[in-house]
């Protein structure tokens, strides 16, 4: 009887043991628990060969940092625009090397998405990407697992502005003003069409943000200083 008891206490055990690694595996940030007045600001698809360069000076500006979720072909095209990025101080996170969509994708036609990326954003940086973003925020628990396997987490947001829709710079204002908190990611994007109002709105958001008080980091300082870091 002691014998099965013990039996069971072990297999129960390693079950949650293996529950709590397939959860860590599998965690997906769209915002950070955070006491501190923290926010992310990112920008996914680029580099573009002039939108970036803008949206790098507004950020100078007033001297604050952004990660920069980086599609690989865009990157091959504009190296120099990636270094740029790295070397003033901003984060560079795996956006997949075409960004087709992962519900699009096998299983290995993701994972080499996700490789190619992280390959070439390394060679040009010098740094592993440590952060995933799935093209279109389009994940399930498999792709998540990829991107741990890979050394990176998943990030996805939980304040999108729209900019790639098209949305004015007031309405982008109002929508980060509304939903806005500590702990939270910011969606825009440095790849956009011509109608794009990213960074009349960005001229908006980040005096707002800085008078209420809020730093802006990147997305793995954030996560760095949450609660559940602490």
């Amino acid at each position: 009887m002691k014998r099965i008891v013990f039996l069971l206490f072990s297999f129960a055990l390693l079950f949650n043991v293996t529950t709590a690694s397939a959860a860590r595996e599998g965690t997906v940030f769209r915002r950070v628990d955070c006491e501190e007045k923290l926010i992310a600001l990112t920008f996914d698809d680029g580099p573009h060969p002039e939108k970036t360069e803008k949206v790098l000076e507004v950020l100078d500006h007033y001297d604050v940092k952004a990660t920069f979720f980086v599609v690989g072909q865009n990157a091959e095209r504009y190296p120099e625009i990636v270094q740029r990025c790295a070397e003033k101080g901003h984060e560079i996170g795996n956006h997949t090397f075409t960004h087709r969509y992962f519900n699009r994708l096998s299983a290995l036609e993701a994972e080499n998405e996700i490789k190619k990326d992280s390959k070439l954003l390394e060679a040009l940086t010098g740094v592993p990407c440590r952060l995933f973003r799935p093209p279109g925020g389009i994940f399930d628990s498999a792709s998540a697992s990829l991107a741990s396997k890979a050394g990176m987490k998943t990030v996805i947001w939980n304040v999108d502005t729209k900019d790639w829709a098209g949305e004015s710079a007031d309405n982008i204002f109002k929508n980060v003003t509304k939903n806005a908190c500590n702990g939270s990611i910011i969606l825009f994007h440095d790849y956009t069409g011509n109608k794009s109002h990213t960074l009349e709105a960005l001229r908006l958001v980040i005096p707002y943000l800085l008078n209420e008080g809020y730093s802006l980091v990147t997305v793995s300082e954030l996560i760095s200083r949450s609660n559940a870091a602490g």
